[in-house]
């Protein structure tokens, strides 16, 4: 299984496994906390090759700096088919928040888990606006 893409953005939707993405950033800055942040989204487009076919859990985590969780995990099952003449397969998983709660600035990490194995992590910092 490869990562092609895995982002955090302002907006994300799949139609028809073709993947929208607007906006990815990795910072938010608050002159206050907590802060509330109105919506966003983590894109992600998985490839698997054509051994990989069959049933697989993915997870998805927001944690903070010490690992706390900020929201329950993200959890979900993914069926790669069979594809003709061996060739890959991709997936798409798009993921919407609305008003995500962030206690205090600092390092905060979204977490991609296929099958219970960590597969790759992605940042939020938040900054403390002067």
């Amino acid at each position: 299984m490869e990562i092609e893409i895995f982002t955090l953005a302002d907006f994300a939707s799949d139609n028809n496994s073709k993947l929208t993405i607007v906006g990815t950033f990795d910072s938010i800055h608050s002159k206050q906390f907590p802060v509330t942040h109105p919506s966003c989204s983590i894109a992600c487009r998985l490839r698997f090759a054509a051994k990989e076919t069959g049933s697989h859990d993915f997870k998805l985590r927001l944690i903070d700096a010490k690992g706390k969780e900020i929201i329950p995990p993200i959890e979900g099952n993914i069926n790669i088919g069979e594809q003709a003449n061996g060739q890959s397969a991709s997936i798409n998983i798009v993921v919407n928040f609305n008003q995500l709660k962030f206690e205090t600035a600092g390092r905060y990490s979204f977490e991609l888990y296929i099958d219970g194995d960590w597969k790759t992590g992605l940042p939020l910092y938040m900054h403390q606006a002067v």
